[in-house]
């Protein structure tokens, strides 16, 4: 028996499909049938698509869409693509040895846009032939570009409906800020490090209590000249612990961490949990130092608040 060949059979059946245009056939056949609507979560045309896109679009999407044409619906399966952005920025500015945004102005931001646009074509072309070696059967030929004007004119003709709606609003928000890209960046375009960091234990003294303290666990203290409140979690165990003449209030599970660290004695006075903290104030830290913090006492009731 000839031994299988994965790769030349793969070949032979993709060829096959495009030949006989059997994913055309099979759209035409449901053509008449109930509508089944799906948007494409685009990837980015940055060149390589990974086992997560894998997972995505050919193991969990691509045989939803075969299933609801066994059954007769109409399946719109537009693909599509992310086009823009910092990937797509990152990698031009690889290839062109850019380093910042004042080299991209230097070299002229319209010349830098044009290589942009030229870079996510190419890829686009390239991932949607891993598309096809997939076996993934979407509309690949009509897939959606937004670097096409009739994309951009799209999403500034919904903007302009928004704010005749009054859908729009100002505000604040804290963004994750690329200093290399003098840009806000995305959730996904963020990754996370585990690292061991420093870390330092604060007093801070309960207001209107003699001698009792919160003890708070912080990995950034240079926040602390600004700390407006403490959080504790509400389902937590938290104690009345006596050092001395001190009365210290901290996790039931930190307490002995600490008093290692410490060296002292304690005795344990109360047990409760982490939402009978709420509403309790303290006396901030560095007041002598930071004095615009008496003036934030005064005008935000809720400062200086678990």
């Amino acid at each position: 028996m000839e031994k299988y060949n994965p790769l030349e059979s793969e070949t032979k059946v993709l060829e096959f499909w495009l030949k006989k245009k059997i994913y055309e056939k099979q759209k035409d056949k449901g053509k008449k049938g109930p509508k089944f609507y799906w948007i494409c979560g685009p990837p980015y045309t940055s060149g390589k698509f990974h086992v997560g896109h894998f997972w995505n679009y050919a193991a969990l999407k691509d045989p939803l869409f075969r299933y609801k044409r066994m059954q007769g619906f109409d399946v719109w399966d537009r693909g599509g693509w992310d086009m823009h952005g910092l990937p797509t920025a990152w990698k031009v500015m690889a290839k062109l040895g850019v380093k910042s945004k004042d080299e991209i102005e230097s070299m002229g931001v319209d010349k830098f846009v044009k290589e942009c646009e030229k870079f996510s074509v190419e890829m686009m072309d390239r991932m949607t032939k891993d598309y096809y070696r997939w076996g993934v059967w979407y509309d690949h030929k009509n897939a959606y570009q937004p670097i096409k004007n009739e994309f951009m004119e799209g999403v500034w003709w919904a903007i302009k409906k928004a704010h005749e709606n009054k859908f729009l609003y100002q505000g604040y928000k804290v963004m994750a800020w690329c200093p290399e890209s003098e840009t806000a960046a995305a959730k996904h375009e963020l990754e996370y490090k585990e690292v061991t960091e420093d870390s330092i234990y604060l007093k801070f003294k309960i207001k209107g209590k003699k001698n009792e303290y919160l003890i708070v666990w912080t990995t950034t203290p240079w926040t602390i000249p600004y700390n407006l409140g403490v959080m504790a979690n509400p389902e937590l165990t938290y104690s009345r612990v006596q050092i001395g003449k001190e009365i210290w209030i901290l996790a039931k599970d930190r307490i002995a961490p600490v008093m290692q660290l410490l060296d002292k004695d304690y005795k344990v006075l109360e047990e409760f949990k982490g939402k009978e903290l709420k509403g309790i104030k303290y006396d901030p830290l560095l007041v002598n130092e930071v004095p615009e913090l008496e003036s934030i006492k005064e005008k935000e009731p809720a400062a200086f608040t678990v």
